[in-house]
């Protein structure tokens, strides 16, 4: 049988037992029923595979909450299978959880035979050796490339992720195709002149905290540069520890690699915004690391170089400014190393047009350091 989910009929049933949401929630069901062999309460095989379908499609870190019903068919007797049906609960319960689902958010309940969805003839009653499952899901936190901020209500306490908003691997420097996230983040936030947001950076494979922070950070001085008072705005990081997705493919890590937004609090003031300014977006670029002492890249300095580089080949109407800080209170080295930077991304393939490299002193708010020079990029459209 086919993975089911949420059917018109299916949702007509849940709108007379479950909970309404509220006409601005962004909230979603959908049902899910697991079949058992006779007189069984582990899952087979193959329902073990029907789950895991389904979770790729709804991954936990999306679902608010669970509700979890056991049934039986009519051929023990009525505690008996009360009790067969509270055991399918707690093992399916029990393989969602070593999924990664929170326990705290299931609900559960067990009936035995006492509510038959099917006959339980001798041709049907193997459909009610089931247990039903409806999850709760925040659907604004899944990838919907067609839906802007603007489609949602931004109440206080939602949740959401940037669409549109990616990532060179290992950076915080947001793909050039990102641009008009920028763009839809900063003109709703000018829309809604209360609206205070808690930015939340995450990244995909490795559980790197610094750069989730990085990349929650790149967001909040954009805003902060253009304008935004950052008495509106607070960042952290998560690591690796929230993926929406389990990561399988390049595609997946890169959905994984994202800014999310928490609306701390709004309210239902809005205003015209419609003079949009000149965006330039201005991002760290973390590790590209040299030999000591000399202006040779290390092997991880090119490697991560390498990424930028796939980036900006394909980068069609976008400029970037590189500046390397003589930080590292050498002059002459940090020059020679801005040099190497600008051969490398040429020999990479980069056009000269879309790019340059220069060396700016040491500004006020950096740190010293003795042999790692800090770097930045700057992108604007041409």
């Amino acid at each position: 049988m086919k993975l089911r989910f949420s059917v018109f009929a299916t949702f007509l049933l849940l709108a007379f037992f479950l909970p309404k949401a509220s006409a601005q929630s962004t909230d979603s069901l959908v049902y899910f029923e697991c079949l058992f062999e006779l007189d069984r309460f582990q899952l087979s095989a193959s329902q073990r595979l029907r789950i895991d379908s389904l979770l790729k499609k709804t991954p936990v870190n999306i679902i608010k909450n669970i509700r979890i019903y056991g049934h039986t068919d009519s051929l023990a007797d009525i505690e008996y299978n009360r009790k067969l049906s509270r055991r399918r609960v707690q093992y399916v319960l029990k393989y969602f959880v070593l999924q990664g689902l929170d326990p705290i958010n299931a609900q559960t309940d067990y009936y035995g035979e006492e509510k038959p969805a099917y006959s339980n003839s001798p041709e049907e009653r193997f459909k009610n050796r089931r247990v039903e499952v409806i999850l709760s899901v925040d659907a604004s936190l899944l990838p919907l490339a067609d839906r802007s901020l603007s489609d949602y209500p931004l109440n206080t306490g939602d949740r959401l992720r940037i669409s549109n908003l990616n990532f060179v691997p290992n950076q915080a420097v947001p793909m050039s195709s990102s641009f008009s996230a920028f763009e839809e983040l900063l003109k709703v936030m000018n829309e809604n002149p209360d609206l205070e947001l808690s930015l939340r950076g995450h990244v995909c494979c490795s559980n790197d905290f610094e750069l989730s922070v990085a990349r929650a950070r790149m967001v909040y001085d954009f805003l902060v540069d253009h304008g935004i008072s950052k008495n509106r705005l607070d960042y952290k990081g998560f690591g690796n520890r929230v993926p929406l997705f389990e990561e399988v493919d390049e595609e997946s890590e890169a959905l994984n690699r994202r800014v999310e937004l928490e609306v701390l609090y709004n309210s239902e003031r809005r205003i015209s915004y419609t003079a949009m300014p000149k965006l330039q977006v201005t991002a760290p670029l973390m590790d590209i690391k040299f030999n000591e002492a000399s202006a040779r890249l290390s092997p991880s300095g090119d490697f991560m170089l390498t990424l930028l580089a796939e980036m900006l080949k394909e980068s069609e109407g976008m400029l970037f400014e590189i500046s390397l800080y003589d930080n590292i209170g050498d002059a002459v080295l940090s020059s020679q190393r801005m040099s190497t930077l600008e051969k490398t991304l040429r020999r990479k393939g980069v056009p000269n047009k879309v790019f340059k490299v220069e060396k700016l002193p040491i500004q006020k708010s950096m740190p010293r350091t003795p042999d790692y020079n800090w770097i930045s990029i700057v992108i604007k459209k041409e």
